[in-house]
């Protein structure tokens, strides 16, 4: 199952993805969160400190490349979230798109 949450800023999209996510993972599935968010904020609704939410890797740009047949990944699933993922509460999978290190950068 893919699940995607959009909608106006302010609408509630980190709290009720964290939340599925985590009862989701709590009901046996295996679910991993992306954090697309250019103010990224899923990390907290998944239950990882604050004082761990700089350190978090990001993924790099190179995941996806151009090829005359369109868009392809350059890595699995597994090597993104062997190298680039964090262990969330519940046993989710989170993964961070962008970590601004500033106001303004996102």
């Amino acid at each position: 199952m893919n699940v995607a949450i959009v909608g106006k800023g302010g609408s509630g999209k980190t709290s009720i993805s964290g939340t599925m996510a985590r009862l989701l993972a709590r009901r046996g599935h295996s679910v991993i969160a992306v954090d697309g968010d250019p103010n990224p904020n899923l990390a907290l609704t998944l239950g990882i400190p604050a004082d761990q939410l700089e350190g978090l890797p990001t993924l790099p740009k190179d995941l996806v490349e151009k090829t005359p047949d369109g868009p392809r990944f350059t890595r699995t699933l597994d090597e993104v979230c062997e190298a680039y993922s964090v262990e969330a509460k519940d046993g989710v999978t989170l993964l961070v798109m962008v970590n601004p290190k500033k106001a303004g950068t996102g």
